[in-house]
């Protein structure tokens, strides 16, 4: 195997370290948990869906209980060990492959997902090779329900900490953020995009007023105050808090 990347060795360090499966691929499980529901709003019964950056399975196993078969991958091999390990194959295969160049996936699928996969990788244009790949996967008019991190919402938010007194939200190191401009054109080349969501709502609220209530030192993890604010997340999403989202969500129609 060729040497690994820091993101390779962040991944495959939280797939041995981390006890707690639902915390594995994403410690903050009260945003985890609203990607999910936009996740699960676009499956259907008798869908064979690929699920690109598994983990360690934690979403895979909800999923196949959802549909007719996952097919499951990750790039870090600790990840697939431990997602064969906790969870098993049912109606669904655990394997490692590479978004970049992908060898063993059993095209073509109908839905394809795709959360939080993108900003592991080393460039935009990485990025833009992993979604003609997801294309290439879908049958015609197979769907994508992609879930990204952009540096968008990172620059808004630190911008309004700043004019607050709060230090800047620093994106983590292993990953890389695009902006949701440089994206765009190749989305809309491959896909139509049926519906949209973003975290704009649960950004400013854990990012903003989270910290300026309690003292930005004490809010680097989620805590009660993320649970809590929950069901305000969910009865509003509008247009309007956009700009402050770290992650998008898009679902999209292969052309």
């Amino acid at each position: 195997m060729s040497q690994q990347s820091p993101t390779d060795r962040y991944w495959n360090e939280r797939a041995r370290t981390v006890p707690e499966d639902d915390k594995v691929s994403m410690p903050d499980t009260v945003q985890r948990d609203l990607e999910l529901k936009f996740v699960f709003e676009h499956l259907w019964p008798t869908a064979r869906v690929v699920e690109i950056g598994c983990g360690n399975g934690y979403a895979s196993q909800l999923l196949r209980t959802r549909v007719t078969h996952v097919d499951a991958f990750d790039y870090a091999e600790g990840m697939i060990e431990r997602a064969r390990r906790t969870y098993g194959e049912t109606n669904n295969r655990f394997f490692r492959d590479d978004v970049r160049d992908p060898k063993h996936v059993r095209s073509p699928y109908d839905i394809a997902l795709c959360v939080r996969v993108l900003m592991n990788l080393r460039n935009a244009d990485e990025q833009r090779i992993a979604l003609g790949n997801i294309a290439k996967m879908l049958c015609s008019g197979g769907r994508l329900v992609l879930i990204e991190g952009f540096r968008d919402g990172y620059d808004v938010l630190s911008n309004f900490r700043r004019e607050i007194g709060l230090p800047p939200v620093i994106p983590a190191a292993h990953n890389f953020y695009s902006y949701l401009r440089d994206l765009s054109p190749t989305l809309n080349e491959l896909f139509v995009v049926e519906r949209t969501w973003h975290t704009g709502v649960y950004d400013f609220l854990t990012r903003i007023v989270f910290p300026q209530l309690v003292g930005a030192e004490n809010a680097t993890k989620p805590g009660d105050f993320h649970s809590k604010i929950e069901p305000i997340v969910q009865a509003h999403d509008g247009p309007d808090m956009t700009r402050f989202a770290r992650v998008y969500g898009f679902a999209l129609v292969r052309r």
